[in-house]
Formats: structure tokens, sequence, C-alpha cells
């Protein structure tokens, strides 16, 4: 900014032709880092999505006191949703029977809980079963096991699921624990809506 022969800031060193070509040269080479840092950056990000994200999907919990609607919606997407599926050679009508029977320990307490008229009993009697002792270990792959199989053998569930885009999934309520759904600004791990994500991309690759 000062020209040749002044002095920088009036009372600073006199701008020689030497100092001008350092200048040039010192903010030559800070753009050249500067676009290769972002050139490095796209490399390593290429498989980012572009542009902005959709907006997440919410699945609240509901209740139909009397039945399910005849029209599908997101509520259908949720573990309580009646949807026989067999997983594992075992029939469970709903994803939560399947979850909470094969967290028993006990054979007969998982019979019990399969056999339960809804999904909030169903989770009622698996919660007072004794639990197996690997279950922490297990559940996640358990819990993706009994989704794939639900969409897998309901062809207008795994649409309605597909539909969903690109968006996040977040599983939110009262009846399951705070690990698997999403609880906002108070946390929530919400595996229940990251395992979701991760079968409507299994079910796109499929196709």
């Amino acid at each position: 900014m000062t020209d040749l022969g002044e002095s920088v800031d009036g009372d600073g060193p006199v701008v020689t032709r030497a100092m001008y070509h350092d200048a040039l040269a010192y903010f030559t080479d800070r753009d050249q880092n500067v676009a290769l840092a972002e050139e490095q950056q796209a490399l390593r990000y290429a498989d980012d999505p572009a542009g902005a994200p959709q907006p997440p999907v919410v699945l609240h919990e509901t209740t139909y006191p009397n039945g399910w609607p005849d029209e599908l919606g997101d509520f259908a997407l949720r573990n309580d949703y009646d949807a026989p599926f067999t997983y594992e050679g075992e029939t469970y009508p709903t994803v939560v029977h399947g979850y909470w029977a094969r967290s028993a320990a006990r054979r007969d307490d998982h019979d019990r809980v399969r056999a339960a008229v809804t999904a909030r009993e169903a989770q009622e009697r698996g919660g007072r079963a004794a639990r197996r002792e690997d279950w922490a270990a297990v559940r996640l792959a358990v819990m993706a096991g009994l989704l794939r199989a639900k969409f897998g053998q309901h062809q207008r569930l795994a649409e309605l699921l597909i539909a969903t885009g690109e968006a996040g999934i977040l599983y939110t309520g009262h009846s399951d624990a705070p690990f698997w759904r999403d609880e906002g600004p108070r946390g929530g791990r919400n595996w229940t809506g990251r395992l979701l994500e991760l079968v409507r991309s299994e079910l796109r690759a499929e196709r």
C-alpha cells in the first residue's frame, strides 16, 4: 500500500523494490497455500453430500386407540407398528416384540414376550424378564437385524422408508430408553434413527 521510497505508516522503514517484491511473494505464496489447502480438503471430503441437507424426519411416538390408520404414514416406520416378520426362524408381530423377546435369557420368557397382544405389553414383559448376559454387547446387531427383516419383508414399508430421502431420522418418544431415541438438547443417542438410516441405505443399494 506504500509507494516505493515512502516510509511505511509515515515513520516506518522506507519501502525498497526488494521489500515490494517480498510482499508480493508473500501474498502469492499465501494464495497458493490457501488454494492447495482447499484442494486437499475437497479431496478428503469428496464423498460429502453436496448442497443443503434435508430437514430431518422426526418419528414421533403416537397412539391410535381405534387402530392404525389405513393410509400409511411415518408412524409405520416406528418399532411398535404391527408388521409381522420372521427373524432367524422366529416370527414377531413388531420390532418391539422381537427386541425384548431376544433380550430374554430364558426361552419361556422369550415366548411370553413374543405372545404379548401389544407392543407395550411386550416391552413390559421383556423389562421384567432376566436379561441375556451379553445383551449390552449384541443389542445393536439384534436391532439392526430386526429392522432389516421388517423392511425386507414388507415392500410398502420399505418404500415408505426410502421415501425419506437423505434426511436424518430422529426417533423420539418416551417409551424407549435414551440409548434408542433422540432427546433434542437433552441428548439421547438416537440409535433407532441411525439404524433406520443404515437400513434405508442398504435397501437402496440392493436396487
